[in-house]
């Protein structure tokens, strides 16, 4: 039972946990609105499935093993005290000694994950793990002394009621065996103070949650709970006519949810372990961007909270504030290095949401500052004018199948599929040759498709990832618009990009349609047999997943399905694959930009298939192919190794 000094040091230790966490949600709630409580039984499901299931964090064995040995190994003990003082029951000497094995396992794992955690920290020191300061000394000499208390508190207890120690607490047993050995006295006395000791120990740990590390045992369950249930990759769409500012140029312009995720943030690092800006040497670490903004939240919270209360319009920042963010915290190399690959948000165990924080700062500098790479002024005009990144013609789009009897939908509507061709497919030499192939397989296979032609604008996921969500609405509506009017249901795209945003950002600017990857497509007319693959192909082939067809649409098996239905084909995987898939550079509208800082990505993912030896590289992505193709010359390989795409591997199998 608890004494009258117990209950005012709980007492006073949740007051200083209620404060600290009042205090945090204040900081965030100085963000932008944005309603995330939508839905709230799947909510639950997915915070306790991550929470308790640890689902990401086991993805690496060693450092998730050690966190959920520590998790567990400090809340089944604490859910047990506070349940046994909570409701006073009597257990039968069973029930009791298999409860007492059970925390006596559970306290042992505990001090084998942070044992893991010391050697890790200090002695392996992985270079994701930078910060090494005297709180994580602290924290981590406090956990391992709560968890000797403990066994130390059931030693204790054991050398006055079971002497010869007691085979349901083997640990607890030999604690005791060394207390007697030291020659400690045991009595009632001396095991309420030891059990005081530990007691006090792990309430102020708890209490004290909301200032130190640990404060994502906090906000890890509250990001858990309020992470986007919206479709991978999915940004939010400005009110282009009632906005007075885009983007964010200021800490508090995010959304409230965007500042929780700078505390949610665990700095484990493993976002830049995969992150390809990062690994190429940029400026970009999505760690220390994430981290970035927390210290420019910390640094303005309260001067912000003081305006706002004031009535002050802070639009367009604070008055007079000589510390901008970017400029003094973020630096617009690193918010122009990322490939939106989505590679740090796939692996984060806090479900941090780095891209949309990412494509805000770009709408800010785009659509407020015109701060931009000068190449990409060029794009925006090309998109503006002709329709497509390359500024070709827009009446020039159909000529690519002019002698391939494809039909427009304006000539005939009535049609299986709209066969959505892109901007790559119109007017890149190279990836006109794959959508004339492509057009020939749906031919062969007697698919009754049409496409838009010269009615087909760019799609706009170049300029929506590149911050003009002006121009990205711009082409999405005129899309829409006349998608809608020829009532089209099911669409086909060649593109990643474009398959993405016609599939998920359309959906915004009323655009609702069945829509298909060509691998989905191709996988399901061999399926239905409509397509037989019998010309063997005796090659060795490496299959590189595109990041808006990998991460984003979460389809790996039916590309690898295709080449493995394709007689002697000899598959071999690249070290990086499926979700850990190495980004080709091309994404988030880099496809346009020159790379001048560290080194290119496209040539560290080739040279990543070269580890192979293939005799040809598998894409199924117009970027990805281009990309590719560069890194082949860089390394002095294009003549023995070739880029194809998985269309023109399944059209030289049909034969």
């Amino acid at each position: 039972m608890l004494n009258s000094l117990d209950v005012l040091v709980l007492l006073f230790f949740a007051a200083v946990l209620i404060y600290g966490v009042a205090r945090k949600w204040s900081m965030w709630k100085i963000g932008e609105r944005e309603n995330r409580s939508g839905d709230r039984s799947q909510r639950f499901a997915l915070m306790f499935s991550s929470v308790f299931g640890h689902d990401r964090l086991l993805e690496e064995a060693n450092p998730g093993l050690m966190h959920l040995f520590i998790f567990f190994g400090f809340f089944i003990p604490f859910l047990f005290v506070v349940f046994a003082q909570a409701f006073f029951f009597t257990l039968s000497p069973v029930a009791a000694g298999i409860i007492s094995f059970v925390l006596d396992l559970i306290g042992t794992l505990a001090l084998v994950g942070l044992g893991m955690a010391v050697y890790r920290r200090y002695v392996v020191k992985p270079d994701r793990l930078d910060e090494r300061g005297s709180e994580d000394v602290l924290l981590l000499v406090w956990l391992i002394f709560i968890f000797l208390s403990g066994f130390m508190v059931e030693g204790f207890r054991l050398a006055v009621i079971a002497p010869h120690g007691s085979i349901f607490a083997p640990v607890g047993s030999v604690f005791g065996w060394i207390l007697a050995t030291l020659g400690v006295k045991f009595d009632a006395a001396a095991i309420r103070w030891m059990w005081r000791f530990h007691f006090y120990a792990v309430v102020a740990l708890i209490g004290t949650l909301p200032y130190t590390k640990l404060l994502h045992l906090v906000t890890g369950i509250l990001n858990n709970y309020y992470r986007s249930l919206e479709p991978k990759g999915v940004l939010s769409a400005l009110d282009i006519e009632n906005s007075e500012s885009f983007g964010v140029a200021h800490v508090h312009q995010f959304t409230w949810k965007q500042l929780m995720d700078s505390d949610a943030c665990i700095r484990c690092g493993r976002c830049q372990d995969n992150c390809p800006a990062f690994l190429t040497e940029k400026p970009l670490s999505p760690k220390k961007l994430v981290q970035d903004i927390r210290t420019c939240l910390y640094d303005k919270a309260t001067t912000i909270k003081r305006l706002q209360a004031q009535g002050e319009d802070l639009t367009y920042g604070i008055p007079d504030d000589d510390k901008p963010l970017i400029g003094e915290y973020l630096t617009e190399d690193e918010i122009w290095s990322c490939t939106t690959c989505r590679a740090c948000m796939e692996v984060c165990p806090m479900y941090v949401e780095q891209i949309d924080k990412v494509v805000d700062l770009r709408r800010n500098l785009v659509l407020m500052e015109s701060s931009f790479p000068a190449e990409v002024q060029t794009v925006f005009k090309n998109m503006e004018n002709n329709s497509n990144p390359w500024g070709i013609g827009w009446a020039d789009r159909a000529n690519w199948c002019k002698d391939l009897g494809v039909k427009t939908l304006a000539e005939d509507s009535e049609v299986e599929i709209l066969l959505w061709v892109g901007c790559a497919g119109s007017f890149d030499d190279r990836y006109k040759k794959v959508a004339t192939s492509f057009v020939k397989i749906l031919q062969k296979a007697g698919v009754s498709f049409g496409i838009l032609g010269t009615e087909e604008k760019c799609c706009g996921d170049s300029a929506r990832k590149l911050g003009n969500e002006y121009l990205f609405q711009m082409l999405a509506m005129e899309n829409v618009e006349i998608m809608n009017g020829y009532g089209v249901k099911k669409i086909v795209v060649m593109c990643p990009h474009g398959y993405n945003t016609l599939k998920k950002d359309y959906q915004q600017f009323g655009g609702h349609y069945e829509v298909l990857h060509h691998t989905e497509y191709l996988q399901q007319l061999l399926v239905e047999g409509r397509l037989n693959l019998k010309k063997a192909m005796p090659v060795k082939v490496t299959y590189h997943d595109s990041c808006y067809l990998g991460r984003y649409n979460e389809i790996y098996e039916q590309p690898r399905s295709i080449l493995s239905n394709i007689p002697g084909i000899n598959m071999v995987e690249m070290d990086r694959h499926h979700k850990r898939g190495f980004c080709c550079g091309a994404g988030g509208g880099r496809m346009w930009m020159e790379e001048t800082l560290g080194k290119r990505i496209n040539d560290e993912r080739v040279a990543q298939a070269l580890e192979k030896d293939p005799e040809i590289a598998v894409t199924a992505c117009p970027f990805c192919m281009v990309m590719f193709e560069d890194g082949l010359k860089t390394h002095g390989r294009e003549e023995d190794v070739k880029v194809y795409d998985i269309i023109e591997m399944v059209e030289k199998a049909i034969g």
